[in-house]
Formats: structure tokens, C-alpha cells, sequence
């Protein structure tokens, strides 16, 4: 058997295996109780992508698409860091009632 060949079943089936688990991680984003849970399930289905188009530019022999993972890896990184704090600084910063208080002493 030629190494390329088993390069070749290698790629084919992780990348095969991948697209499953974006599957199972797609269903966590749309099922999840909490935001959290979305933002997380978001972010792995991101970086699952990123390792699948690692995985086929080497299957096809494009280096070019390795450029595209790393912008793909930034625009990734940029929407979890807006979404996060889209969803945090109106929760954190709403004004404390009395009542709130009173129960923490």
C-alpha cells in the first residue's frame, strides 16, 4: 500500500468524522439551555471548520486554503469575543435594587 494512498484514507475519514461531530455540535447550539451553551457549541462548530479545511487543503494540495483557515480562525475569534460581550455588559451593568441587596448580607 502506498503512503499516499493512506495519507489519502487518513484525510478522508477524519475529515468524514468532523463533518459528523458539526452535526452533533450544531444540535447542542440550536437545544442549548443557556446562552453559554450556544456560544460554545458556535465556537467549536467554528473550530471544527477551520481543522476541515486544514485537513482538505492537505488532501488536495492548496496552500492557499490554509490562508483562508487563519482568517476564517480570526473572524471566528472576533464574533465569540462581540457576542460575549454583546450579552454580558447588559447583564452586568444593570442598576442593583434594593431588595437585592438585602438578601446578600
Amino acid at each position: 500500500m502506498n503512503l499516499s494512498v493512506a495519507y489519502n484514507t487518513l484525510f478522508i475519514f477524519s475529515a468524514t468524522l468532523l463533518v459528523l461531530l458539526i452535526f452533533i455540535s450544531l444540535i447542542r447550539a440550536i437545544l442549548g439551555p443557556r446562552f453559554t451553551d450556544r456560544l460554545i457549541a458556535i465556537n467549536l462548530i467554528c473550530t471544527k471548520g477551520i481543522i476541515l479545511i486544514a485537513i482538505l487543503s492537505c488532501l488536495l494540495g492548496e496552500a492557499a486554503m490554509l490562508d483562508v483557515a487563519i482568517v476564517y480562525a480570526m473572524i471566528s475569534f472576533l464574533a465569540v469575543v462581540v457576542l460575549s460581550k454583546c450579552y454580558i455588559l447588559p447583564h452586568h451593568t444593570r442598576p442593583v435594587k434594593l431588595e437585592d441587596r438585602r438578601e446578600e448580607v
